[in-house]
């Protein structure tokens, strides 16, 4: 009678597989760094992450547009809601990926911020 060498084989296969799969997943991704006082708005499943921006007054700010759809999105900063009142800041649609821009002076009130790709994303911006 032959010895049943497969079973041995099989367990040193699945033994060879998890070590390897634990090798894999020791470590997550490090967090994203942004520039020291950067205003971060993140875009996903259509809608930002946050109805309102702080941001100083009169002096110039980073300000971070993260897109996490397949859909373009853009931020744009005016004197009043939607398409009305004049044009503070505007940048050009991105589609999934993640922009560092830099913004302002803008003097100290309130202002609003918008998606012109999709109206219905909007929020407030404070200048302090």
């Amino acid at each position: 009678m032959r010895p049943n060498i497969a079973r041995p084989r099989a367990a040193l296969a699945l033994l060879g597989l998890l070590l390897a799969v634990a090798g894999c997943g020791g470590s997550a991704s490090p967090a994203p760094t942004y520039p020291p006082g950067a205003i971060v708005v993140t875009a996903e499943n259509l809608t930002f992450d946050t109805s309102e921006l702080i941001v100083p007054a009169d002096s110039v700010f980073p300000l971070v547009l993260v897109n996490k759809d397949g859909d373009p999105h853009n931020i744009a900063i005016r004197t009043k809601r939607g398409f009305d009142g004049e044009l503070i800041f505007r940048h050009d649609p991105i589609t999934a990926s993640t922009i560092v821009l830099q913004v302002g002076p803008i003097p100290a009130g309130t202002y609003y911020f918008i998606c012109e790709v999709h109206p219905a994303m909007t929020g407030t911006v404070l200048a302090q």
